[in-house]
């Protein structure tokens, strides 16, 4: 077998790690009390950092692409898998934790 067919668990776990990543970032956004203030009265109160919430937003966006990318390249099935499972709740997640912060 020529060695860009091998399949690479290391790259495929990373891609796990990676879609773990994209969860914990997209909950930090929704975790904020501040985000929870928005959410009921529809603007950040005075003093939130609305920057740092929106690198978390975006960057649990670019850590699921990475996990994609990562798993794809890795070529195992069942990691694919696991992130496909995973990505299907995640969209509606980023959605909402986007909706939030910008």
């Amino acid at each position: 077998m020529s060695p860009e067919l091998r399949r690479n668990p290391g790259l495929s776990m990373i891609g796990i790690v990676a879609m773990v990543i994209a969860y914990v970032l997209a909950f930090t956004v929704l975790s904020d009390t501040d985000m929870a203030s928005k959410f009921e009265n529809g603007v950040a109160p005075p003093g939130t950092d609305v920057a740092g919430l929106r690198v978390a937003a975006v960057g649990s966006i670019v850590a699921a692409g990475g996990a994609w990318v990562s798993v794809v390249a890795g070529r195992a099935i069942i990691p694919i898998v696991l992130v496909l499972v995973a990505s299907a709740p995640f969209a509606l997640l980023s959605l909402f934790t986007l909706q939030l912060a910008f």
